[in-house]
């Protein structure tokens, strides 16, 4: 991580370093772009392997071993976390993470049957009014599913966001936090086997000497390994995606005219 961020910072200052004093006093260089906001999935993840979060010591120093209602599903973990703050990352995924479990529940390790790791990579950009990418994050969702308590239900464990690369322009801050209300979590199955469901909701400011953006995405994951994306930022990547779909088909329409 360490190495990283070492990275992250070398190319933050070569981008700054080309920054001119003409730039800066012009009004568009911290004019961010809030339509310009993109978050897309990349696609070259890959398996993930880590441990599961350590167990956690109760009050008496045991873990108790008695669900109160299977169907009944919480958080025994955070709510709320910073994933980056002002440009560094800080989020600990061994420490930092949320999960949906049965009530009673002390720690995750009553359950049984816990999926592989599973994670998505994203990376979260912006531009200013010159059209310059001037904030790009990349940042991998993580999460287990389907635990099971005797057999029954699909539950969550190990959900959290982790930062991997910052990179601003000159004069640009960002700052991400990580949020799982306890509304949001739910049992979409049935009372005798439920299936946990929670939304991981990805909130962040950009800052600038002029104004600051704040807006959000929101993560759905379920039990049985589903996670999908909700939000505008989405939709922004797609209809980009979609755009230049349109354009090569006809550059290639307009190539076959001519040939």
């Amino acid at each position: 991580m360490k190495k990283l961020l070492a990275l992250t910072v070398a190319a933050t200052a070569l981008f700054s370093a080309r920054v001119s004093a003409e730039d800066v006093t012009d009004p568009r260089y911290f004019a961010a772009d809030e339509s310009s906001i993109v978050i897309e999935e990349i696609k070259d993840a890959g398996p993930l392997q880590p441990a599961l979060p350590g167990p956690v010591t109760v009050s008496d120093g045991r873990i108790v071993g008695v669900i109160d209602a299977l169907d009944k599903i919480v958080n025994l973990f955070e709510k709320i976390w910073n994933i980056i703050e002002k440009n560094q990352p800080v989020v600990n995924i061994t420490t930092n993470y949320a999960n949906a479990v049965p009530f009673g529940t002390s720690h995750w390790s009553q359950l049984q049957g816990w999926s592989r790791p599973g994670r998505k990579k994203y990376s979260f950009s912006m531009k200013n009014g010159f059209g310059s990418e001037v904030v790009k994050v990349v940042y991998q969702v993580h999460y287990t599913y389907a635990g099971n308590f005797q057999g029954k239900g699909k539950f969550l464990t190990g959900v959290t966001v982790e930062p991997l690369s910052v990179t601003t322009a000159w004069g640009y801050k960002v700052s991400l936090i990580s949020e799982v209300p306890d509304s949001t979590i739910a049992n979409v199955g049935t009372h005798e086997d439920p299936v946990a469901a929670m939304q991981v909701q990805l909130k962040w400011t950009v800052h600038t000497a002029v104004k600051d953006i704040s807006s959000k995405a929101i993560y759905y994951v379920q039990g049985d390994g589903l996670l999908q994306e909700i939000g505008t930022p989405f939709k922004n990547a797609q209809e980009l995606k979609n755009k230049a779909r349109l354009e090569m088909a006809d550059a290639r329409v307009m190539d076959v005219s001519f040939n």
